[in-house]
């Protein structure tokens, strides 16, 4: 068993042949479109888990920190494949 946190790395020993490793959809969408990796979903339906963002109180109405937020979450929604509001 081998542990990284580099996204490049993990991907590099799976497309060798010298790894598996479970990531989000969105994390490995460039690599497996371009046919380095084969994505495979865990489950029938796959995993799927609600990221949340947190902040202290007293930031809130902190006119810098809506617009990091709302930045954020538009970047992340027209950016990332498969990211999407939760309903």
């Amino acid at each position: 068993m081998r542990t990284s946190e580099l996204t490049v790395m993990m991907m590099q020993l799976v497309a060798s042949g010298r790894g598996v490793c479970g990531m989000p959809h969105w994390a490995l969408h460039e690599y497996s479109s371009r046919g380095y990796v084969k994505a495979k979903r865990l489950g029938e339906k796959g995993l799927f888990a609600t990221l949340y963002a947190g902040i202290r109180a007293d930031m809130l109405d902190a006119p810098y920190m809506r617009d990091f937020l709302l930045t954020a979450k538009d970047t992340s929604f027209s950016t990332l494949d498969g990211v999407s509001a939760v309903r």
